[in-house]
């Protein structure tokens, strides 16, 4: 099946949606001012989300998913959209996002039959999950994915960039071991992510048609990827360990985990907004938006190809789970250390003052 026809349908409606609905957004306050924690230049439509969401509906409907897949995957993502353009809007409280998030997990498992069992081989053993632990597992699984993005959706590009890096990473381990419907819509979603881009990425020539995903954006990429993460075969005597797939999102798996320890270390709620996220903290060191972005994109498709390759080469999950805990605590480390950040960005992308200390 060929998949370029879908993917240019849904790259072409997004970027021909998010254009129409600008003066729309503008017309009912969908905006996003600069202010408080918020330093971008100017208002901002917020429409990224639904915009993405059209083209992967069109991109969906033009090819065959087995079963209640395309169904579930796009009920459950109007659902969330629909949510996240509410809080893009009027600012929903927290529980009612994970309520939404969580039922959306819960459609997955039971409509679409998208449940973690297998964990990897661990020192030669399989380890799985059964009942109602598996449930629990995926459902946690989800909404963690969803957060994630919405963690990283505080620079221009950073979160899109990241979605795409690691949708060719699992459109190419879906390849690998033949799950064409993980393919299929790996390949439909980055259409739709590359034409949020085209008016997202941090680059002056795109100013003029700039617009945010906001929460809807964010929630809906999360789920999506979350799907894709579950349903590329991964179970015992899979061709490609879980762990891999871990190493494919490293960086949104990173900054989630850092977050809630760090904001719990604090005594701050997990869901409340800060200046703290790895990205700012770049930025904190004088790295520019530009060199941020760059920083963290090289960064997630180096940490991809290692956990493709350990796979391939057939390491202990073990193993490949302990280096993937050392290469995170590294990584955060380094964002901590605005002296060697500095010396490995390069000056060109170092116009910025730091404010964060040695």
């Amino acid at each position: 099946m060929s998949l370029i026809g879908p993917a240019a349908a849904s790259f072409a409606l997004c970027l021909l949606a998010m254009l129409a609905l600008r003066p729309v957004a503008i017309a009912v306050d969908l905006i996003d001012r600069p202010g408080g924690r918020k330093s971008h230049i100017g208002d901002v439509p917020v429409v990224g989300g639904l915009g993405m969401l059209l083209g992967i509906i069109l991109g969906l409907s033009l090819i065959s998913l087995p079963g209640n897949i395309a169904g579930t995957l796009l009920g459950a993502s109007v659902v969330l959209v629909v949510v996240g353009l509410v809080d893009d809007r009027f600012d929903v409280p927290p529980w009612i996002r994970l309520l939404a998030q969580s039922t959306a997990a819960l459609f997955l498992i039971f409509s679409a039959g998208a449940a973690i069992d297998g964990l990897g081989v661990f020192f030669g053993r399989d380890v799985y999950l059964e009942g109602t632990a598996s449930i629990v597992f995926t459902v946690l699984a989800v909404v963690a994915a969803v957060n994630a993005f919405n963690m990283l959706d505080g620079m221009d590009g950073l979160a899109g960039a990241l979605a795409m890096v690691s949708l060719a990473g699992l459109a190419y381990v879906a390849y690998l071991v033949g799950s064409t419907a993980a393919l299929a819509v790996a390949v439909i979603l980055m259409g739709a992510v590359a034409a949020f881009l085209v008016s997202n990425l941090p680059l002056r020539s795109t100013q003029h048609v700039r617009c945010f995903m906001g929460d809807s954006g964010s929630t809906l990429l999360g789920f999506m990827l979350a799907w894709l993460c579950i349903a590329i075969p991964a179970g015992p005597g899979a061709a490609v360990s879980p762990v891999t797939i871990l190493w494919i999102v490293a960086i949104p798996l990173f900054e989630m985990f850092w977050t809630v320890i760090r904001r719990s270390i604090r005594g701050i709620p997990p869901f409340r907004s800060d200046q703290g996220h790895l990205h700012h903290r770049a930025q904190q060191a004088g790295i520019d938006v530009l060199g941020t972005f760059i920083l963290f994109v090289v960064a997630a498709v180096l940490f991809a190809v290692i956990g493709v390759t350990i796979d391939r080469l057939d390491v202990d999950d073990a193993w490949s789970l302990g280096l993937l805990v050392l290469c995170g605590a590294l990584f955060i480390r380094l964002m901590y250390s605005p002296a060697l950040l500095r010396r490995i960005v390069p000056r060109a992308f170092q116009p910025l003052q730091a404010t964060a200390p040695d």
